[in-house]
């Protein structure tokens, strides 16, 4: 983990870095056990122009309920309500709601890549089921990881973020080794 000595910004500051690159698109990996209704939520958003596009990440017919607490992959506008209450907001009201993705990767392109990445293993080579867009797992699992990982991982995604209240983490890859950066975000803001 870098432990820079990062001046602490705002969140307009942070949103407005976020979009500073045009070609890089910004996504959101949210998990539905975390926001209740999201899907209601996504739709109500959709609904309103105030997203551009959301599905959920895992693959095939689900069950109602399964549904509700499923991940979900959220394409964002820099200039809506839904961003900015995501941003600002949902870090306080639902802890470690998911991730913030930048990325070059196509809406589907990502979803595709965030599906082959839901399947992990333990030491004994058993698969599980891995909810890796979780900020605690992340946490955990991404200092620990080999480079050829978080080169899987990370790869395609220019930066990964995961939000707080207090601060923001960016997680990004340079030739398979880890760099993890938090920015601190001003008092009150």
């Amino acid at each position: 983990m870098d432990k820079n000595n990062a001046p602490a910004l705002s969140p307009a500051q942070l949103k407005s870095a976020l979009w500073a690159d045009r070609l890089v698109q910004v996504y959101a990996l949210i998990l539905g056990h975390r926001i209740g209704e999201l899907p209601e939520r996504l739709a109500a958003a959709d609904g309103d122009a105030q997203i551009t596009s959301y599905d959920c990440v895992l693959p095939g017919a689900l069950s109602p309920q399964r549904r509700r607490t499923a991940p979900y992959l959220v394409a964002l506008k820099p200039e809506s309500t839904f961003t900015d209450w995501l941003l600002n907001k949902a870090a306080g009201e639902f802890a470690d709601w998911g991730v913030l993705v930048r990325t070059r990767l196509s809406f589907l392109g990502l979803r595709s890549h965030s599906r082959d990445c839901l399947e992990g293993r333990l030491p004994d080579g058993q698969p599980i089921v891995l909810e890796w867009m979780d900020p605690a797992v992340l946490r955990l699992l991404l200092p620990l990881a080999p480079g050829d990982q978080v080169e899987e991982l990370l790869g395609p995604l220019e930066t990964l973020v995961m939000t707080g209240t207090e601060r923001w983490t960016l997680c990004s890859q340079q030739f398979g080794r880890l760099q993890m950066q938090d920015q601190p975000l001003m008092a009150g803001a």
